[in-house]
Order: C-alpha cells, then structure tokens, then sequence
C-alpha cells in the first residue's frame, strides 16, 4: 500500500512511516549487539543455533524493512533468499552464512542502526523543533509561569517571555518549510538505498528469470505433448473410427450392387453418407479445439463476444481492445478465459459475469468477475491452475482475488506487442 497522494496526510502517513522505522533502527541497533556477541562464540558448539536464530531473527526484521519500504516507495521488494537446505544444523548454519543475501541483510542492519538512526532523528527532530518553537509563545502565556526554569536558553539569548519567544516563530518557520519541502526527498532516498541493498540482486533476478523460463518451458513442453495426445486419442476413437465404418458399409453396398441387390445397397449408402457427416462433424470440432475458426474470422473480441452468447450465464463483455494481437497470444488468451468461464458454470454459483478486455502498458489483460460463492484458489491439478500453465509459455500471470462468498477476480496478463490496425468500435454484450 502506498503513500496517499493528498499533501497534508502524505506528510501525515510520512511522520507515522518515519517513527516505524525509528523503531526498526532501534531493534537493529539491539540485533547487531547481540549479533557480534553470538558471532564470538560460534567457534564453540553453543554458537551455532545461537547463530542460526540471529540470522533468521535477522531476516524477519529484513522483511519487515522490506513491508515497509515498499509501502513508502510503492513498490513490491521480492526476498532474494536461497530455500535452506535440510539437512543437519551445522550445515544448514553454513548455507545460511554463505549466502550473500544474508551479508546484504547484516550490511543494511549496521546501516539502518548507525545512518538509519540519525536520518529518522533529523527528520523528526526538525519536525519537533518547529512544533516547539511554534507553540512557546501561547504554552508561555498560558501553561507556563515565570517561575518556571529557562526552556529557550539558547546561550546567547535567553527566550524565557512570550514577547521573547514570538521572535522563535520565524525559526520555528523555517524548520517547517525545510521539512515540509525536503523531508520527503531525503527520506525518500534513505528508502531507496534500503531497496537497493534489501532487495535482490541482478544476477539473483537473471538466475530465478532462469530458473522461471525453464519452468514455463517443461510446462509448455508437458502441456504440448498432452495435447497431441488428446489429439491423436479424438482422432482414433472419433473421425478415425467412424471412417472405418464408412468404409465396411461402402464395401458391403458395392458387394449388394454386383449382387443386383440395389435397394440394400442405397440404404448402406444413406447410412454410409450419415457417417461421412459425422466423422465431418468430429474433425471440425476436433480443429476447433485446435485453433477456432471464430478467431481467425473475427478476432479475439469477436470470439470473446461469440463465447458469452454460448454461456449458460449472462456475461457481459467490456471491449477495450483498439489492437490487432498476435495469433497465439490470442488463442493463449481464448482458450484461457473459456476456461475460467468454464469453472464459473461448474463451481460458483453465479447468477451473473463480466469480462473485461484491455491492452495496458504492453500487456493484455483479461478481467473476469463472477458473483458467485467464492473460494476458487489455483490449487495445483486444477483448472485455474492449469490456465495458469498456459499462460506461463507466454510469460504471462495469473491472479485470483476469491473471498469466501465472493466475489471472484480472475486477473489474467499476457505481455504483448500488438499491431496498430483499425479495430470496431468497443461494445458490450449480454
């Protein structure tokens, strides 16, 4: 959650967000202490679990940094950490102090309780010093007497009357505007020096982009061979089957012909053509499952359009498409969507849906509510989680927003580069 964007309670959320993080300087400030006091004893046996819980005390006041630097920033700060190892204590010690994602941790904890501290003391002491000189003149008049000791003792003069104080209140202006005016900024780049060491490194983000493609890439693999599968199982029990049967009641009808049985024969022959519709019949569906023709006709807003027409629901599509998008990102997305359209009908309990098509930012995106009972995860072997896969072979996501009696929020995003064409005028349809 980011900062609000109205002045006076960004300063406001920026005071309440400068105490926190005076709060996390003064635990690092007790978390360092204690570990290089554990670090002189890890040479004995005693040192290693003391070790192990300081490293991992560590990490969770990292991630707290991270939750609320992000917050302040508004930007989202990935842990860069390596799965522990399980294995013995020792060795999992070991892993855990060899990772440089731990020494940037230590790093920033000396950081944050040395610099840290005197940041968030500068900020909030100008803060302080403003609000205290402002209200010295009316606190002296009222609440305080003459026989109260000296508070604006500044060696050279003493500030100790009302009248004396009112000569404070351009100072105690200045303080303000120099807050108000650069306070933001500089806690805005102690927060970025946080981000920074806090946040993953550029080989680590290459090694998990690594690491994420040759996921998408066993899945797309795994989810190509299942569909040629799938294929060729349609092709065997549906077209393939039907026309071998045509071909026996052909040739029983030419034997019935050279038998001069021509009645028999053209009644084998209607059924023969009966056959032939249906093995026809197969293969289209059999190709529309492949690629369906609706799309190369009408495009992906058409063939959404066309979808919501076929849905037992009402579904309302909101087309927000000015783009031509290239061919398999929209069978990706098609496919994707009838999917989650699918699921709605089989599992939510909805009485209505709206589908909500854009291209942002070089992303398509493909919003789906539904008003049903909620709950939908994209639990593992499931359907959502399998729109999931066939998104991942084009780097795209998957997201669902499903509390317990709903709504639901299927927030699908593929990246891609679409082609400026002229497109129809964005509608809706029921």
């Amino acid at each position: 959650m980011s900062l609000p964007t109205n002045p006076i309670t960004r300063r406001i959320a920026l005071l309440g967000w400068s105490i926190r993080r005076f709060s996390l300087t003064v635990a690092a400030a007790a978390l360092l202490v204690f570990a290089l006091l554990t670090g002189t004893l890890v040479v004995f046996w005693v040192g290693i679990p003391l070790t192990v819980a300081v490293i991992l005390t560590i990490r969770g006041w990292a991630n707290l940094q991270r939750r609320t630097i992000g917050a302040q920033l508004g930007i989202d700060i990935p842990e860069p950490y390596k799965p522990l190892p399980k294995t013995r204590l020792d060795q999992r010690a070991l892993a855990l102090i060899r990772e440089s994602a731990t020494w940037r941790d230590v790093s920033w904890l000396a950081i944050d309780a040395t610099l840290g501290l005197m940041v968030h003391l500068v900020y909030l002491g100008t803060f302080g010093l403003a609000v205290y000189y402002l209200v010295q003149p009316p606190l002296l008049a009222t609440v305080l007497d003459s026989s109260h000791p000296a508070v604006n003792d500044l060696r050279f003069y003493d500030f100790d009357t009302p009248a004396k104080t009112l000569l404070l209140v351009p100072l105690a202006l200045g303080f303000g505007a120099a807050w108000w005016r650069w306070g933001e900024l500089f806690l805005r780049w102690y927060a970025h020096l946080g981000a920074k060491l806090l946040g993953p490194t550029a080989n680590a983000l290459l090694t998990a982009r690594v690491s994420a493609l040759r996921e998408s890439r066993d899945q797309t693999v795994d989810h190509a061979a299942a569909e040629l599968r799938r294929i060729e199982r349609d092709l065997h029990d549906g077209a393939q089957a039907r026309i071998v049967a045509l071909s026996l009641t052909l040739g029983m009808a030419e034997e019935m012909l050279s038998e001069s049985r021509p009645a028999e024969a053209a009644k084998l022959v209607g059924e023969a053509r009966e056959a032939c519709s249906e093995a026809l019949n197969d293969i289209r569906h059999l190709a529309r499952g492949i690629h369906p023709p609706v799309l190369a006709d009408r495009g992906f807003s058409g063939a959404l359009h066309a979808m919501s027409l076929d849905h037992p629901l009402p579904v309302t599509v909101v087309d927000r498409l000015r783009e031509q998008l290239p061919a398999p990102v929209e069978a990706a997305a098609y496919f994707a969507a009838n999917e989650v359209l699918t699921n709605i009908t089989k599992h939510a309990a909805a009485t209505k849906v709206r589908v909500l098509v854009g291209h942002v930012d070089g992303e398509l995106i493909v919003e789906i509510y539904d008003d049903g009972r909620g709950g939908a995860t994209a639990a593992p072997g499931g359907g959502l989680d399998g729109v999931r896969r066939r998104l991942a072979a084009f780097d795209g996501t998957l997201a669902v927003v499903s509390p317990i009696g709903g709504p639901t929020v299927v927030t699908m995003k593929i990246p891609c580069a679409p082609s400026p064409v002229a497109a129809g005028p964005a509608g809706a349809a029921d």
